[in-house]
């Protein structure tokens, strides 16, 4: 039992930790966290609309729309209206200053990631990253560990069952053990 106490000592460190290495504490520009992430989400596309962005951003429209109007008042994204077929749907896009923005994010993102690299052993680098990959595979969608977030605290529900592999699946049909 002790293993599962400092797991869990150590995981909320890393929680609290990681939250300290985003664009808030790296980044001049004054951004949010959620606000860098949807910027980056409109950077790596030709824009999205709101829902998609709010599914993204695991976050509800109406929360996403308050968050766009602080970016829209910046002028790193616009929206525009009936962009699509649905007439009433509005879309999303970076701004050229929004890009601009994003680009010196991510060049100072790499600049802390370098720093952070370089405090280990090259030797355990590839390591460290297969065990970062594993945990982010937990915690994402259709891992074992699923985001909740309450009055803007975020928190994880582990469940302790054992997903089916995609073998074990396949055995299970064809009526193997």
């Amino acid at each position: 039992m002790q293993d599962v106490q400092q797991w869990s000592q150590e995981l909320e460190r890393l929680s609290r930790l990681l939250g300290s290495l985003g664009p808030d504490e790296v980044c001049c520009e004054g951004l949010t966290t959620r606000q860098c992430g949807i910027l980056r989400t409109l950077a790596a596309g030709e824009g999205a609309r709101i829902s998609e962005l709010a599914a993204a951003a695991s976050i509800s429209p109406s929360a996403l729309t308050r968050v766009l109007e602080k970016l829209e008042a910046r002028q790193l994204v616009k929206r525009v209206r009936g962009a699509v077929q649905d007439g009433r749907a509005a879309t999303v896009a970076i701004t050229q200053q929004g890009r601009h923005v994003r680009g010196k994010i991510d060049q100072l993102m790499l600049d802390r990631t370098r720093t952070i690299l370089s405090a280990f052993p090259p030797g355990l680098q590839p390591q460290l990253l297969a065990a970062i990959r594993l945990l982010n595979q937990a915690l994402a969608p259709g891992g074992c560990c699923q985001p909740q977030s309450e009055g803007g605290e975020l928190s994880f529900t582990c469940s302790l069952e054992r997903r089916p592999t995609r073998a074990s699946e396949k055995r299970k049909k064809h009526g193997q053990h």
